[in-house]
């Protein structure tokens, strides 16, 4: 299972609601979810600069 789809499957568990992740999720479901983000986001800051993806 790929990371994107462990986050799919996290978000439709608790219903997309980050109060909800933050507040009944595990420690692992919410550091996943996070990581998940960040890692996106920092895809997308280095593509902005025209960095490549390593």
């Amino acid at each position: 299972m790929t990371e994107k789809e462990k986050v799919k499957e996290i978000a439709k568990k608790y219903g997309s609601s980050l109060g909800k992740l933050s507040s009944e999720a595990t420690a692992k479901e919410v550091k996943t979810v996070f990581k998940f983000f960040a890692d996106d986001a920092n895809r997308k800051q280095r593509e902005l600069v025209g960095l490549k993806n390593k």
